[in-house]
């Protein structure tokens, strides 16, 4: 098994734990701190094969997500101002 497969069936297990959804894709960054202190990013997909539109894609949606949901959060708190 691969470290993105490892990474798949682990996540999924935790969705289905907590009562969500079927992971059908999976696109993911970590950062990490090596043995030497540096940070490195690791990157990935599930399956191993999709292509790298396909994982640009769902990286896009999930920025323009979190994206909203700031906006969302500054445009409550400045009305809670007023």
């Amino acid at each position: 098994m691969s470290l993105s497969q490892d990474l798949h069936a682990a996540f999924a297990g935790v969705m289905r734990a907590h009562g969500l959804g079927l992971v059908s894709r999976l696109v993911f960054v970590v950062e990490l701190v090596e043995d030497s202190g540096a940070l490195v990013s690791l990157r990935g997909s599930v399956p191993d094969d999709m292509p790298v539109w396909s994982e640009l894609g769902l990286h896009r949606y999930a920025i323009a997500d979190i994206g909203a949901v700031v906006t969302a959060a500054r445009v409550a708190s400045s009305e809670e101002d007023e």
